[in-house]
């Protein structure tokens, strides 16, 4: 079965719908057969990842890479993760020439790097993305919010189907005069990027995993 892309998924479900629709709507197709031949892959089973890194919770890398196994047995010559925590085990994914691994961390850096790089810069992720450092392997000018457990709240807020925008947008507000930019550092907050009101720059990793992926696929984004 040979498939371009896989979509390593499950953390959470509403998140990879997301990033599907989203490829969907950035390739540059007129008919069915221009789109991007891909697999979704919704693991549901693996361990969340914040209580793994925090709270010795059930260890999620296992499950991962038994998914990236799965992938590879559909043929997927590139894989992509659309959860940021889930990045802090990249450098123990299962290693193979045959399937490359489009790595969002990376990627969003990148973008940072070349149009951002003297920014202030506020992170707005999960307390496991925050503790694993996984943004802060760079020379930007990194930070957090101060209300990171209202943060976590929108996160598992969401994941339990609540909209809690407002609590959101709230946490920006709070932070506005301190940076330039805020980059979207969670699946569950990237559902929200259209809706949020602010006078600053909001970057959304997945909008950035979706350009790459889709380039990497060898089709045009739009």
């Amino acid at each position: 079965m040979n498939y371009k892309l896989g979509i390593l998924g499950g953390m959470g479900p509403a998140a990879t719908c997301d990033i599907y629709n989203r490829i969907i709507n950035h390739t540059d197709a007129k008919c069915d057969q221009d789109h991007i031949k891909m697999v979704i892959l919704n693991n549901t089973d693996i361990p969340d990842r914040t209580k793994a890194l925090l709270e010795n919770g059930l260890n999620p890398l296992p499950f991962i890479n038994e998914s990236i196994k799965d992938l590879l047995s559909l043929g997927c010559k590139y894989y992509i993760i659309p959860c940021n925590t889930a990045h802090a085990y990249a450098d123990k994914f299962i290693q193979d020439e045959r399937i490359e691994f489009i790595n969002m961390i990376k990627e969003t850096e990148k973008e940072l790097s070349l149009n951002y790089n003297n920014k202030k810069i506020c992170i707005l992720c999960t307390n496991g993305t925050r503790y694993s450092k996984v943004y802060e392997n760079n020379n930007l000018n990194i930070n957090y919010p101060a209300n990171q457990d209202k943060v976590m709240s929108v996160v598992t807020n969401t994941k339990a189907g609540l909209d809690v925008l407002k609590d959101l947008q709230e946490v920006i507000k709070e932070e506005e005069d301190k940076y330039d930019v805020f980059l979207l550092a969670c699946t569950e907050l990237s559902l929200y990027k259209d809706k949020i009101k602010t006078k600053k720059i909001v970057l959304d990793a997945v909008d950035i995993l979706v350009k790459a992926s889709i380039i990497k696929c060898g089709k045009k984004y739009i």
